[in-house]
Order: structure tokens, then C-alpha cells, then sequence
């Protein structure tokens, strides 16, 4: 065991401990920033294989490692279905609807545990198995192989990328909406998707940088460009989606609706927490990857990997701002040791199953 490994296992058995603390202590509070990790390193992972599988359908050869190096986020994936079946436990701290069911008469056919239960697990570990089936079938992709190997390849990404929409759709939907039963937006679904999507073209960014400076694997500047490009696509994609829903929740001013925005732009401490997301998650990006995609491609690409990590972080804290606004009611932003050590533990876990996967299955050998 290397020094670096032990001290991810170090960093993962102290989140441990102090999510069990936490659980005993303020389960609430706990089990909420148990979900936004859960949500936001689950994301990430799902995310790399799907951008790996629409390359794979939109034949993108201007660089088959960075589809390559996509891939290795996938190793999180079985450590996150069973971080999702331990959130089980945590319902009825984390939903109000679960000890009473009269807040969501209405709709008791689709929010009751056990249908909950079972369509979040079944399409977790359909989406999970199908992508590991692709990841395994893109690894072991050879020069010259047979054209039915590549149609394989094709129709594994269609029924990933399908299912990957599908399934984040359901859990943007069950797990975060109904946080908050009474109100409800069509869009949510497609919004948590796109958000997804460009939470892993940034790590993308980052990992592709890093991986060409340490000598990992050679990446040509206009490939890493060409990564830039996507960042940009879904950074503008990622605020349109935001403001069409808070566009036609705004003007409709329905009293159900609207409160949940209020509660979350325009009352402190949640307002300048909004700010600061949207100023490091979309302003920060695009008025610098603006300027990058209007010139030459650049040699150095240290801006891109700082706005990349501004735009992770930006996101994460979006999922804070989704998720405790609804379950708290004391003003005060909830970050104390408990949620930065059991945010360290997810990261040092999402780390660790990458390590695990680059050893397993060498998708960039």
C-alpha cells in the first residue's frame, strides 16, 4: 500500500466516523449532506462513461483518450449502489412524506417507499450495470476489430445514454424534489441531467490536463480545446435550463411554486450562496472560455483546470442550496466539521475507486 493510498483510507475512515457521529447527534442534518454527496460524486461517476458513449455514437476521433480517459470515473459505481442502498435508512429524517403520508395524498400512488424504493434501486443498477458492460467493451476495443464488436459498442452507448437520462431524471425527481412534496417543476428532471453533464465535462477538463502534464497520457492542445468547447456547451446549457424553469415559475406566481425560489434567491443566508454559485459556476466560465475559444488554442492550461474546479464546486454548493433549504429552518448556512469531514470521505472514496479502476481494467494503457 502507497502512502497516498493510505491516506484516502485514513481521509474515508474519519467521514465515517463522522457521518456515525453526525446520524446519532443531528440525523437530519446529517443524512442531508450524505445525500448531496451521494447525488454530486454519483453524478460525476454516471457522467464520465456517458460522455464516453456519445463520442462513441458521434464517432468523435479527434481523440480516443480522452474518451478513454472518461471512462475512469466508473470505478465509483459500484460503491455508489451501495452508498444508495444505505440511504434507505435515512428516509424518514430526510423525507416528511415517508412519517406522514396526508402531505402528499395527491400523489401516494408515485410517493410511497416501497414503489420509491424499487424503481431508484432497479434503475440505478440497470444504469450501472450497462455502463460497466460498455466501459468493459470500449477497453478491450482493438485496431481493426470486427464490425460487429463496434455496432455492440453503439448499441450498448444508445441503451446507457438512455437509461443514463432516464435514471438521473428519477432521481432529480425523487430524491430532491420530494424533499419538498408540495412543490414540483417538469423541468427539474432534464435540469439535474444537464447540471450532471457539465459537472463531468469539467472533471473531464481537469483530469485530461493533469493527465497529459504528468506524462499519463499525451493529449494534443487542440484535443484539451476541444474539452474546453464542451465545458462552454454546457455551461451555457446548464444556466439555460435554470432560467426557463425560474422564468415560467416566476410569471405564473403560483404561491406553491414560487416559495421555493424565494427560500432559496432572495432570503439570506441562501441569496448570497445563489450569488456566489452562479458568479463561480457560470459567469467566472464563460466570459473566460469566451475569450479562450476566440483565439488560438492555448499552450498552458491552468485557467481551464481553476474554472473547471470553480464550476465543481459551484455545483456542489447548487446541490446544498436544492436540498437544505427544504429539511432546515434555522438561518444559517450548515457547514461545520461534520460536513466537511464526510465531504472529504466521498472524495477520498471517489478517488479511491478510480485508483481501483485505472489497476482493474488499465483503460488508458
Amino acid at each position: 500500500m502507497n502512502r497516498r493510498v493510505a491516506v484516502l483510507l485514513a481521509v474515508t475512515a474519519l467521514g465515517v466516523v463522522a457521518f456515525l457521529i453526525g446520524v446519532a447527534r443531528e440525523p437530519q442534518r446529517t443524512w442531508a449532506i450524505y445525500l448531496i454527496n451521494l447525488l454530486f460524486w454519483t453524478g460525476l461517476a454516471a457522467t464520465g462513461p456517458a460522455i464516453a458513449g456519445i463520442m462513441e455514437l458521434m464517432e468523435a476521433r479527434w481523440s480516443p483518450t480522452v474518451k478513454r480517459i472518461a471512462l475512469t470515473t466508473a470505478g465509483f459505481l459500484p460503491v455508489s449502489f451501495v452508498l444508495f442502498l444505505l440511504l434507505f435508512f435515512g428516509r424518514a429524517a430526510l423525507y416528511p412524506w415517508v412519517t406522514n403520508p396526508a402531505l402528499v395524498q395527491v400523489k401516494a400512488v408515485w410517493l410511497n417507499v416501497p414503489f420509491m424504493a424499487a424503481r431508484i434501486g432497479l434503475g440505478v443498477l440497470v444504469l450501472f450495470a450497462v455502463t460497466f458492460a460498455f466501459v468493459k467493451a470500449v477497453v478491450s476495443e482493438r485496431e481493426g476489430e470486427a464490425q460487429r464488436e463496434q455496432g455492440r459498442r453503439s448499441r450498448l452507448a444508445v441503451v446507457m445514454l438512455m437509461l443514463y437520462i432516464v435514471v438521473l431524471s428519477l432521481v432529480g425527481f425523487d430524491l430532491v424534489m420530494s424533499l419538498a412534496p408540495q412543490w414540483y417543476s417538469s423541468l427539474f428532471g432534464g435540469y439535474f441531467v444537464v447540471s450532471s453533464l457539465y459537472t463531468g465535462f469539467a472533471l473531464l477538463a481537469i483530469l485530461t490536463v493533469f493527465s497529459s502534464r504528468s506524462g499519463f497520457q499525451v493529449v494534443p492542445p487542440a484535443a484539451v480545446q476541444d474539452v474546453a468547447k464542451l465545458v462552454f456547451a454546457t455551461c451555457i446549457l446548464w444556466m439555460y435550463f435554470f432560467f426557463s424553469q425560474y422564468l415560467v415559475i416566476w410569471y405564473g406566481n403560483v404561491p406553491v411554486e414560487t416559495r421555493f425560489l424565494v427560500a432559496r434567491f432572495f432570503q439570506d443566508p441562501w441569496r448570497t450562496l445563489a450569488w456566489a454559485v452562479w458568479g463561480a459556476g457560470w459567469l467566472i466560465p464563460f466570459c473566460y472560455l469566451l475569450k479562450r475559444l476566440t483565439g488560438r488554442p492555448p499552450q498552458r492550461h491552468g485557467p481551464l483546470v481553476f474554472v473547471s474546479f470553480l464550476a465543481l464546486i459551484a455545483i456542489f454548493f447548487e446541490r446544498m442550496i436544492l436540498v437544505f433549504p427544504s429539511i432546515q429552518t434555522e438561518p444559517s448556512l450548515p457547514i461545520g466539521w461534520a460536513e466537511v469531514l464526510i465531504t472529504a470521505g466521498f472524495f477520498a472514496l471517489f478517488v479511491l475507486a478510480r485508483i481501483w479502476f485505472l489497476a482493474r481494467y488499465r483503460p488508458v494503457a
